[in-house]
């Protein structure tokens, strides 16, 4: 029987040790570009499109699977040749006899009990922050509303800048971001903006300090497995405790909301910023904000600055310097990660109104998708999912809002 694997992370091993010995491996499968070429096993790592027909099954390695479900979905994969290792439901089929069935179970309930101690682990570790807000007053970080972000962008004329755990870890001297390595002078430039008394500015941080029962068990669990007591002792050091702060989540409208219902709201509240405005676009060159879906569909007009989508900070001048061309008439909305927060802030030094708007492309496709999980977006860059090969998009109208190119480009 012939199989290609899907994955070559941490879930792979137990696949492998549970395999029959009447099965041929023809090669791994993988989203990351990186390792394409290289062998694993003594098999090749393959990109899907370069599979062969002549298989039986893929056998699904990867724990959090349902996103590569869907990916497979989308690529018209007949489902009935799809085995996903970690699914309870395909190891009572045991479809050919693949897997020995007792290792399988075992594995499968070693996972449960695994995931479970983890998450009793992180809610009881937390369980004193939630509830205290509510019955202890606990004193945590003044949040504001989005609503209230969106009215002083309109009315006065704000810039607002967000921070997320990502910023936090820099500016702690750790590496966190996937998409951006540790910098010194990008620490210390984080630590200057979110804690500048510019009152042009507003400062975003993430809603994540005490009563969590507005996100969804996923989303709340990795607040809480982040939350440590050592992050929240960093955190005191870097935020100050009269100031006014604003939720940095305005700009994910969808994923990270128990409440899915209200998705509708939020997304027009969000859109009343660049309501027939002029607008810069200065974000990774496979962001690609707005393309291929109606989130910029108000706007009056889009003007894109491309930069590196991996490690922008390394061409941070050369960035700045193809902004300051732009007209200060623009509204300049930045998706750059890290790079992105010390970018807002000299631009609002020199005189452009800008709004860090972040991720909010990736969670509205996650939207317009309705599975209520992180899937892929079909050639875009996904930050939070493994790293994946983008294509080149050759959108007539997305190339022609590009007026400038900076720096290496991310992909293979």
């Amino acid at each position: 029987m012939k199989v290609y694997i899907w994955g070559i992370g941490k879930g792979c091993e137990k696949v492998l040790h549970s395999l029959t010995k009447n099965i041929e491996i023809l090669g791994f499968i993988d989203n990351n570009p990186r390792l394409y070429g290289h062998a694993y096993k003594g098999k090749e790592v393959l990109p899907f499109c370069h599979i062969v027909d002549d298989f039986d099954y893929i056998i699904i390695a990867v724990i959090q699977y349902k996103a590569v479900v869907f990916q497979l979905e989308n690529e018209n994969i007949d489902m009935q040749k799809v085995i996903c290792y970690y699914n309870m439901e395909h190891c009572e089929i045991n479809k050919g006899g693949i897997f020995k069935s007792e290792e399988w179970k075992i594995d499968l309930l070693k996972q449960k009990v695994d995931d479970l101690e983890r998450i009793v682990n992180i809610r009881l570790s937390n369980v004193g922050y939630e509830i205290g807000e509510k019955i202890l007053k606990y004193k945590f970080p003044i949040i504001k509303s989005g609503e209230e972000a969106v009215e002083l962008i309109l009315d006065e004329s704000k810039s607002l800048i967000r921070f997320g755990d990502g910023e936090f870890e820099i500016m702690a001297g750790k590496e966190r971001p996937v998409f951006q390595q540790y910098n010194d002078v990008l620490a210390k430039r984080l630590r200057d903006v979110i804690q500048s008394e510019d009152n042009r500015i507003l400062i975003a941080i993430a809603n994540n300090y005490g009563d969590l029962s507005i996100y969804t068990d996923e989303v709340a669990d990795a607040i809480r497995e982040y939350m440590t007591e050592e992050v929240r002792t960093f955190h005191n050091t870097i935020l100050k405790p009269d100031k006014k702060y604003y939720d940095a989540y305005m700009f994910k409208c969808y994923f990270p909301y128990r409440d899915k219902s209200k998705t509708p709201e939020r997304l027009a509240q969000i859109k009343r910023i660049w309501n027939k405005r002029n607008v810069v676009l200065v974000e990774g060159d496979k962001t690609r904000t707005g393309c291929g879906n109606d989130l910029l569909e108000n706007v009056e007009s889009v003007k894109r600055i491309l930069c590196p989508t991996i490690n922008a900070f390394s061409y941070y001048e050369e960035i700045l310097d193809a902004v300051l061309k732009m007209d200060k008439e623009n509204l300049i909305l930045i998706v750059l990660g890290p790079a992105g927060k010390v970018l807002a802030f000299d631009l609002i030094q020199a005189g452009y109104q800008v709004v860090d708007i972040g991720q909010v492309d990736m969670d509205y496709e996650w939207y317009l998708a309705n599975k209520g999980y992180r899937v892929p977006i079909e050639n875009k860059f996904v930050s939070q999912l493994p790293p994946a090969f983008v294509e080149e998009c050759m959108d007539i109208q997305y190339q022609e809002q590009i007026v400038a190119r900076v720096g290496d480009t991310y992909g293979v």
